[in-house]
């Protein structure tokens, strides 16, 4: 609370001329302190922390391998700096008719439009729904790169989605690949 203090400050060197008692305030700003510590802690608790950005990520069921064709399947195996190997249905099918080859993530000629052109050629085929991609990720394939495929897909409407985790086949996908360039 403001208290005034009754002290007056009297000078009394000047003859003549009466002076007005000064008094001094002090403000007590213990309860604004205590105001200030409540109004924190009430926006605290009634904050709604932000969730984390995570991506959906859905595992598949157990039961039988599922089979999809050749013409609406797409591998990639997205690879150290920022370079995506990519073919069309079966590896060596894919080798002998010359649909396979490297891409990037960039803007013009990347993955978007790659994923976009077999879109449409499976629009043309009414074959849209079956259109599945494989991704297989080298050991060297950076995170970023992996949500950023991901991310891609996604953008792109692509219905089937498989992330396999198998080194051997990678190795041996990727090696291929590169001897075919």
């Amino acid at each position: 609370m403001a208290e005034m203090q009754t002290k007056a400050v009297q000078n009394s060197k000047r003859a003549g001329v009466a002076r007005s008692k000064k008094l001094s305030t002090r403000v007590d700003l213990t309860p604004m302190v205590d105001l200030g510590f409540l109004l924190i802690t009430f926006f605290i608790f009634t904050t709604a922390l932000s969730e984390p950005m995570a991506m959906g990520f859905k595992l598949p069921a157990d039961g039988p391998a599922m089979n999809v064709a050749n013409s609406t399947t797409l591998t990639v195996i997205p690879t150290e700096n920022n370079e995506i190997y990519y073919f069309h249905g079966q590896l060596t099918e894919a080798i002998q008719n010359g649909l396979f080859g490297k891409t990037g993530f960039q803007p013009a000629g990347g993955i978007g439009d790659l994923l976009r052109e077999k879109r449409k050629q499976l629009t043309a085929m009414n074959k849209v729904k079956d259109f599945t991609v494989l991704v297989y990720p080298d050991k060297s394939a950076s995170y970023k790169n992996i949500v950023d495929l991901m991310d891609e897909l996604v953008i792109n409407a692509v219905p089937v989605q498989c992330l396999a985790d198998d080194p051997a086949t990678i190795e041996q996908l990727k090696n291929k690949l590169i001897n075919h360039q």
